[in-house]
């Protein structure tokens, strides 16, 4: 798989995000199988990035796909979620630390034991899930 990709202006998401869904999607698909949704994923990835793909190539796949295949589909063309968890990121390209998700969490609350409890706990798994995901994808 060539590390950088042509990414035509249908495309909606942003070239970071392409490239993480290519590559975590490859990482994953190269342990569960070429039969897996993950190999669904690769397989639009890579016929999206290829240079000659359009937006009415990619109307008439999302006619014709199914299951990740099509989830991947409406994302690239900017209709619904990534077909696979993302890493969240800062401007620069590093994951979100478990102090900014840990401020986010408690934006707009009370700032109770519990609550404060509760957003610890979720910025510490989510910040771990993100460095986890990054490393899946090469600088």
């Amino acid at each position: 798989m060539a590390e950088t990709a042509l990414i035509p202006a249908w495309v909606a998401p942003a070239a970071r995000e392409v490239a993480d869904c290519l590559w975590i999607a490859h990482a994953c698909a190269e342990e569960a199988g070429p039969g897996s949704r993950w190999a669904q994923i690769v397989a639009v990835m890579q016929w999206a990035t290829d240079g000659d793909a359009t937006r009415d190539d990619a109307v008439d796949m999302l006619l014709a796909s199914d299951g990740a295949a099509y989830t991947t589909v409406v994302w690239l063309l900017g209709r619904g979620p990534a077909p696979l968890r993302l890493p969240r990121r800062n401007p620069d390209g590093t994951t979100l630390t478990e102090t900014q998700l840990y401020a986010e969490y408690m934006h707009g609350l009370t700032g109770l034991p519990e609550q404060r409890r509760d957003a610890e706990t979720r910025a510490r798994k989510d910040a771990g899930h993100y460095r986890r995901l990054a490393a899946l994808v090469p600088h």
